[in-house]
């Protein structure tokens, strides 16, 4: 099957992409926040800023019928642990300090069962769709994207994580070649409330030769 091809650009701040971000990872988001409606407001309110994980300098758009029809957000894993840092600290403030508990158990079990991507690999973030544009190729050919991207950084390769419930997700990577490398489940109950999901599973596809 011929894959289709879509015009990738780099998102804006005035793009509406924030809102496909947070449909990425919806369960996580919530369970960060605190409620759907604090996520959705939190990275509203933080998108147009640069230097986090959920920043619209890392994104790129898919643009449909005038609209946002895709985005997906990549950096080198050598950036993420600042990029994830820069986001707790612009984000924790605007969490109510009766969450803050709750926002440390997320954080320590996201810590806990989080993959580790390879260093020297392409991290994507957050890829997502909108409903209406989805089984159209858009997911698998951001995914390309963020092959060439890595190829012209000469890095290693590219690296992402699913949910281990998302089967979705985990169909879409093992179909465009991307490797299952970790299986990383809570360990309990407790943990996986705490997370919002029952654990993570890490992908890399490396380039021919690396």
């Amino acid at each position: 099957m011929t894959q289709m091809s879509f015009p990738l650009r780099p998102a804006t701040p005035t793009d509406p992409a924030d809102a496909l971000l947070y449909e990425s990872a919806q369960p996580y988001y919530d369970a960060y926040a605190g409620s759907a409606s604090r996520a959705r407001g939190m990275l509203a309110a933080v998108y147009g800023r640069r230097g986090h994980a959920a920043s619209f300098e890392v994104c790129r758009v898919v643009e449909l019928d005038g609209g946002v029809a895709g985005v997906i957000a990549w950096f080198p894993v050598a950036e993420g642990d600042e990029r994830a840092r820069r986001f707790v600290s612009l984000t924790a403030p605007r969490v109510p300090p009766w969450h803050w508990p709750a926002l440390l158990r997320h954080l320590r079990a996201a810590g806990l069962v989080s993959p580790h991507p390879p260093a020297g690999s392409l991290y994507v973030d957050a890829l997502a769709v909108a409903p209406e544009f989805r089984r159209r190729g858009l997911a698998r050919a951001m995914l390309a994207g963020a092959e060439h991207a890595a190829a012209v950084a000469g890095l290693d390769g590219v690296a992402l994580d699913t949910g281990l419930e998302n089967l979705g997700a985990r169909a879409l990577y093992e179909r465009a070649g991307f490797t299952p490398t970790s299986l990383r489940p809570a360990p309990d109950e407790r943990t996986a409330r705490a997370l919002g999901g029952s654990g993570f599973v890490g992908y890399v596809k490396r380039r021919a030769g690396r």
